[in-house]
């Protein structure tokens, strides 16, 4: 099943496993962390089996497995979501 975000716009991707990678690595975890932690999210979806999601919801699991691996990356995280909202 292909699973669609639905992002903050109203507007609506393709879910991509790899942009999570890409984004908390750059968040500061290292690469085969990064990789990890979007499998397991990736993973988390799939259960759902539902054919759309909120950006919001995927922040938050995303949060919730940072937290796991580094809460100080969690912080960079949050923070980083956090400007993205209030330039939209």
């Amino acid at each position: 099943m292909r699973l669609q975000v639905i992002k903050r716009d109203s507007s609506v991707e393709d879910f991509d496993q790899d942009k999570i990678a890409r984004v908390v690595t750059a968040a500061g975890l290292k690469p085969s962390e990064g990789l990890d932690l979007a499998i397991r999210i990736g993973q988390w979806v799939q259960i759902l089996e539902k054919s759309q999601i909120t950006t919001y919801a995927l922040r938050e699991k995303i949060i919730e497995e940072l937290q796991k691996v580094n809460p100080t990356v969690t912080q960079f995280y949050s923070q980083y979501e956090k400007q993205k909202d209030a330039s939209s």
